[in-house]
């Protein structure tokens, strides 16, 4: 029920985005690139970036370690990426989530704890309010991305 409800959350973010990035008359192509990170690449105004999106009811997370899927088949010097973390919003104006860019996130991992698996564990709490978005615009400045 979780993990569905947590799919719902990633395909009701992804639909804005598109209708976002529509309204302001951008072309982009969005691609699901790893099923199980949840990793997406999203090109836009000749850019390309790599977004592992994760969704929770609550503010705690735990996820893959993101620079291991995408080292792979993408060079490190070419990877620009970020970690965006839904959350089930509460109400109309509430924060729907944080959008942390792959430098911030590596200097950041320290402080998060790790599962017996190998996940990360992320808290809400322990997060900067500077990563939070509750809007489009908000999203796309975190982003660096000028529309």
């Amino acid at each position: 029920m979780l993990r569905e409800a947590g799919r719902e959350l990633v395909n009701e973010f992804l639909s804005n985005l598109k209708t976002a990035l529509e309204q302001k008359r951008f072309k982009f192509d969005l691609k699901l690139i790893g099923k199980h990170s949840q990793l997406y690449r999203f090109y836009v105004k000749n850019r390309t970036h790599f977004l592992f999106i994760h969704a929770s009811r609550d503010e705690r997370w735990e996820i893959p370690p993101p620079r291991l899927e995408i080292s792979h088949p993408i060079s490190s010097e070419n990877i620009d990426w970020a970690v965006v973390l839904l959350k089930e919003p509460e109400g109309k104006n509430h924060v729907l989530g944080f959008l942390i860019l792959g430098d911030d996130f590596i200097k950041m991992k320290a402080g998060f704890s790790m599962t017996r698996m190998g996940l990360i564990k992320i808290k809400g709490k322990d997060l900067s309010l500077k990563y939070q978005f509750n809007n489009w615009d908000t999203f796309f400045q975190l982003l660096n991305l000028k529309l």
